[in-house]
């Protein structure tokens, strides 16, 4: 358990860089992408069950094929999803809070 948290909170700091990446006014260069691919072979290495480590897969191979942050982004929502249905809270953030009426 202990480590599907450790994972998730790893995967949601991850996402975070990979949305400031993809909503960046700038071109990234070429050290953003290595060290996103850098973390998913991280990911991938503690990914503790086949279909997580699948997940991380189609992530890698997004970010390899040359596509968007945003595909990537969608891949590693997947993987968070795929998280907590498999019953680990507190892995994803809260959601924002409701429009005041």
């Amino acid at each position: 358990m202990k480590e599907r948290l450790q994972f998730g909170h790893r995967l949601n700091r991850l996402i975070a860089r990979v949305e400031a990446w993809n909503y960046a006014d700038s071109d990234a260069g070429a050290g953003l992408p290595v060290e996103v691919a850098r973390e998913l072979k991280a990911l991938a290495a503690a990914a503790a069950s086949p279909g997580l480590k699948q997940g991380v897969r189609r992530a890698q191979d997004a970010l390899d094929d040359g596509l968007s942050a945003e595909a990537v982004a969608a891949a590693l929502y997947r993987i968070r999803a795929e998280l907590d249905a498999g019953g680990t809270q507190g892995v994803s953030p809260p959601p924002p809070p409701s429009p005041s009426r």
